[in-house]
């Protein structure tokens, strides 16, 4: 019988991931890191490390963050790089509009997919192949889900985090929105948590749920994102804006004023209105399946767009088997099969220049696909 409930006990993950739809997780505990937590006026930065013996966890300690350099290891990549810890308030928050930029690039739905997102930025000559940012003025829009699926999703963060300080030195920008992904571990659910995690945070003598509070730095990274930005004529977000959620009538930056205000609530203790509006599971924001599925009519996708004050909407979350516009080119979906692309030896995604969009792969190579539905501006 003892055996019986060890066998079970131990097999609880890969129980867990068939029920989420997930395939069955054979992960360990592996190179991660660094997790960067507060404890009063010291700062802790703690990595497990793989070697020849097994893994281990490391821990540094910091009295101040000016000046501290981590480095970040993808050994399975044979890569690594090194960033600066932000000086920027933990209370910061982003814009909610801005004006178009010449060049903007949007990804979404990487879930953790370090490979993926290494291939799709240095063949769209975001940044070079040493991780440095090169794509001067432009601008990189993420929309979403970059945790989960994946074993990789430490060292997405800290390169988009990395990437973030340098654009903004070159004149550029990093709109990292987030997804219903990175709203479930900043709640500290872990259903979709690879088991390499789940080990880590024993190794490290860190809960899991506690990795992205508002007592490390990633965490307080992630509650200064936006759920919803529009740029120039158009409208980015992870799941879509719903009908239901234009009819309350909340602007795009109340949305993420009060999306902010209750990052990390779980579900239940949600219980202001338009923020229930908002990460409604069905309706809301992060969730909406709705436009992405074509399940709304021409006449609501119209009165969405009126009320974002924008003539298209972008956005991830439904996976797609190609980029594609719906509603005669009002709606983008750009989440796509980026795991089966890199396995046939090609990323795509979106991406808008001097009035045109296109398909971009990660070779370089634009595609007019959507020049077609979207001519340039005359006026």
């Amino acid at each position: 019988m003892l055996r019986l409930i060890l066998t079970l006990l131990l097999s609880f993950p890969a129980i867990l991931f068939a029920y989420s739809g997930e395939p069955d997780d054979n992960s360990k505990a592996d190179t991660d890191g660094p997790h960067v937590f507060y404890r009063g006026n010291k700062i802790s930065v703690k990595y497990v490390l793989r070697r020849d013996t097994g893994v281990i966890a490391k821990t540094l300690h910091f009295s101040d963050k000016k000046g501290v350099s981590l480095t970040c290891q993808v050994p399975e990549t044979g890569d690594s790089f090194s960033f600066l810890l932000h000086d920027s308030s933990p209370n910061a928050e982003e814009s909610t509009t801005y004006p178009t930029p010449g060049r903007l690039l949007a990804l979404s739905d990487i879930e953790g997919d370090f490979l993926a997102l290494k291939t799709m930025l240095i063949g769209a000559k975001v940044m070079d192949k040493h991780f440095n940012w090169t794509f001067g003025d432009g601008h990189l829009v993420l929309l979403g889900d970059y945790f989960d699926r994946g074993l990789h999703v430490t060292e997405c963060l800290w390169l988009l985090y990395k990437l973030e300080a340098e654009a903004e030195i070159a004149g550029g920008k990093v709109h990292f929105l987030l997804g219903n992904h990175e709203i479930l571990n900043l709640q500290g659910n872990s259903s979709y948590v690879r088991q390499k995690y789940l080990e880590n945070a024993v190794l490290i003598g860190e809960e899991y749920k506690n990795w992205y509070s508002q007592n490390t730095e990633l965490g307080r990274w992630l509650r200064s994102k936006n759920a919803v930005e529009k740029i120039g004529d158009y409208v980015f977000c992870h799941g879509g804006i719903s009908p239901e959620l234009a009819r309350t009538q909340l602007g795009l930056a109340e949305i993420n004023r009060i999306s902010r205000q209750h990052l990390g609530k779980p579900d239940e203790q949600i219980v202001n209105e338009d923020a229930r509006a908002i990460f409604d599971l069905k309706t809301g924001i992060f969730w909406y399946r709705g436009a992405a599925k074509n399940l709304a009519s021409k006449d609501e996708i119209t009165a969405v767009l009126q009320y974002a004050g924008a003539k298209r909407m972008v956005i991830g979350h439904t996976l797609q088997p190609d980029l594609t516009a719906l509603y005669e080119g009002r709606v983008l979906c750009i989440d796509l099969y980026h795991e089966e692309n890199m396995r046939q030896g090609v990323m795509k995604t979106l991406w808008l220049e001097e009035g045109y969009c296109y398909s971009l792969n990660s070779k370089g190579e634009k595609s007019s696909v959507f020049s077609i539905s979207f001519p340039r501006k005359t006026e």
